[in-house]
């Protein structure tokens, strides 16, 4: 390296260092720190410096000299980024390439790649040394951006949170449009600042910064409206002037006619987006162009806002309002050009509700249903004793004359000796008074022989009928007495209920809203849980004009007869009985109890 810089060297070597300190961006800094640590070694060393970009690849910020392809300094660039380490290349010793990797902590941020003339070994370490001490300037450029990036989002959030609160806190709609407008006017440094919600019919202007009234329909104000309308048509950004490097700039003809009326030198306008559509449009005047920084900014910001601004405006309509709103939101559904599967839908379901309403179908009433026996009779117990035996249960069948249970006998055994011996004594006295001419002895005598003789003639009646009978050929349909063997038994106790076999009935607990519409005479079908397989068909026999409450609602009792053909069926089988009653359309069918329903309400509470 030489040890001596030439006049001219010097000369580029201080022109360097003043735009060093001239530069006024980063991009300048960076273009002319390069110079200078190129001017530092060689007036013919080439530099380039890599910067990390936010999608962390290494793009080239300065090159040295400027607009020149240094593509061969792409390999000794990418080892020294690989291994964050200092990279010297001495393949050609004329030619000497250093790349230094620029860290700040563990983090790389980029790289210096200096391509120097003949340069030794020492000569290479100390071109390192003063890289790594220069490199200092680019990582607190670095810093500073980051810290700035930082400073801007801390600012924009304050001002965000500050700006929502500020929305939550006002009484009325009104209230936080006005205190929107104003403040974004103080924030931005605005002479005005326009609001406008949307309408059915488009946009309604409903705050200005700085008035507390205003006449929408004057000149200006419909030019500044139309302009709004402008950004409301193209959902996106509008500013003036506009910026001459975007590739497409929006339409702003009415921003321009009202920036010449009002002569205002900056317009910028911005649509509020919720879901999808836009609720409102910001228009902001001031007398100096938008940066770039700000645009980003107010747009944010009006994101933001936009869902408090439509909450506020959604509380403060009423119920009414709401009713009309979602009304017509269906009408737009239905008659709109828009959402063809929705139509559809709803077109087939008014199809379905018509058919539903107007095609007759049987109707039918269904309630629960229990086979009773047509004829039931009690066994009961012909006079005090205790149960000796008892052979039959429920559910079991019987033939006439079967024992179903048998009383003790063993005290009216013994009583019927003892009355036969009363008897045979007053027999005997009789005889003898009759002997010995006494009459009253023999009227005495006779009178205990008749005594006697009747209780003997009950003794012997009520051994006859120690034995409980079945009256018919039927099933037992109440009665299990196995586990009261011994125990007394009173005078009039029913012991067991049958019912034949072969005469049968069915009880319905018809609802008391459905029991109007059933008449004598009605057929209907049965449903066993236990023959799920088939229905049975009956004929209404009786209906009981007495309610009965069961689970808290009161049902009426309807009998009915069974059809010839009927199954074996057995007493308390249980099932679904329906009886037809006429011809209904379906839908009347299904909403009959809420009609009902409806009614007795409506009469409990009307007036």
């Amino acid at each position: 390296m030489n040890a001596a810089i030439e006049p001219s060297a010097a000369l580029s070597s201080t022109h360097s260092w003043v735009a060093l300190e001239q530069a006024a961006t980063a991009d300048e800094l960076c273009v002319a720190w390069l110079q200078v640590l190129c001017t530092h070694f060689e007036p013919g060393a080439i530099g380039l410096l890599l910067l990390a970009q936010p999608d962390g690849a290494f793009a080239p910020v300065a090159t040295h000299p400027p607009q020149r392809d240094l593509a061969h300094l792409r390999d000794v660039a990418t080892r020294a980024l690989r291994s964050r380490e200092t990279v010297v290349d001495h393949d050609d010793p004329a030619d000497v390439r250093i790349a230094c990797p620029l860290m700040s902590g563990e983090s790389l941020q980029g790289a210096v790649v200096l391509q120097l003339g003949c340069v030794d070994s020492r000569g290479a370490e100390e071109v390192t040394r003063i890289i790594s001490w220069g490199g200092g300037w680019i990582i607190g450029l670095l810093h500073q951006r980051e810290l700035a990036e930082h400073r801007d989002r801390l600012r924009e959030g304050s001002f965000l949170l500050d700006t929502l609160l500020g929305l939550i806190t006002q009484r009325t709609p009104r209230e936080a449009q006005l205190a929107l407008v104003n403040r974004l006017g103080r924030a931005l440094d605005s002479t005005q600042v326009h609001l406008a919600l949307a309408r059915r019919r488009g946009l309604t202007l409903q705050a200005m910064s700085h008035a507390a009234w205003f006449e929408e329909r004057s000149g200006l104000l419909a030019q500044a409206l139309q302009a709004m309308h402008e950004t409301f048509d193209q959902r996106r950004m509008v500013f003036l002037p506009l910026d001459p490097q975007a590739a497409a700039a929006p339409a702003s003809a009415a921003h321009r006619r009202y920036a010449l009326e009002a002569g205002v030198p900056a317009l910028l306008s911005v649509p509020l987006m919720h879901e999808g559509q836009v609720a409102a449009v910001l228009l902001l005047e001031r007398s100096t162009p938008f940066s770039e920084s700000e645009r980003r900014f107010i747009d944010s910001v009006a994101q933001s806002i936009a869902p408090a601004l439509v909450v506020q405006q959604e509380a403060a309509i009423g119920p009414l309002a709401r009713m009309a709103r979602a009304a017509r939101k269906a009408v737009q559904l239905i008659l709109g050009p828009r959402y063809p599967a929705a139509k559809l839908a709803a077109a087939l379901g008014a199809l379905l509700v018509a058919g539903l309403a107007l095609w007759p179908v049987p109707f039918r009433i269904s309630a629960q249903a229990a086979v009773e026996g047509s004829i039931q009779r009690a066994a009961v117990a012909p006079f005090e004793g205790f149960l000796r035996e008892a052979s039959a249960r429920a559910g079991d069948v019987v033939r006439a004359g079967q024992v179903l249970a048998l009383l003790d006998d063993r005290d009216l055994k013994l009583e019927r000796v003892r009355w036969e011996s009363e008897l045979e004594v007053a027999l005997r006295k009789e005889r003898e008074a009759m002997a010995a001419g006494k009459a009253v002895d023999q009227r005495l005598a006779a009178a205990q022989a008749a005594q006697a003789r009747a209780q003997l003639d009950l003794a012997i009646s009520r051994l006859d009928r120690v034995r409980i009978t079945a009256p018919f050929d039927g099933t037992v349909v109440k009665g299990d007495l196995s586990q009261q063997l011994g125990t007394p038994v009173e005078q009039g106790k029913v012991l067991f209920e049958l019912a034949p076999l072969d005469a049968w009935r069915v009880v319905l607990k018809v609802d008391e809203r459905d029991v109007g519409f059933i008449q004598l005479g009605a057929q209907g079908e049965l449903l066993l849980t236990s023959l799920p397989g088939r229905a049975w068909p009956f004929s209404v026999s009786k209906l009981m004009p007495v309610s009965v409450a069961e689970d808290g609602r009161n049902h009426f009792r309807v009998e009915a007869q069974l059809a010839e053909g009927a199954p074996a069926l057995r007493p308390n089988m249980e099932g679904i009985g329906k009886v037809s009653v006429g011809q209904a359309s379906l839908l009347w069918i299904w909403s009959r109890s809420l009609i009902d329903w409806v009614r007795l309400t409506w009469w409990k509470w009307s007036v």
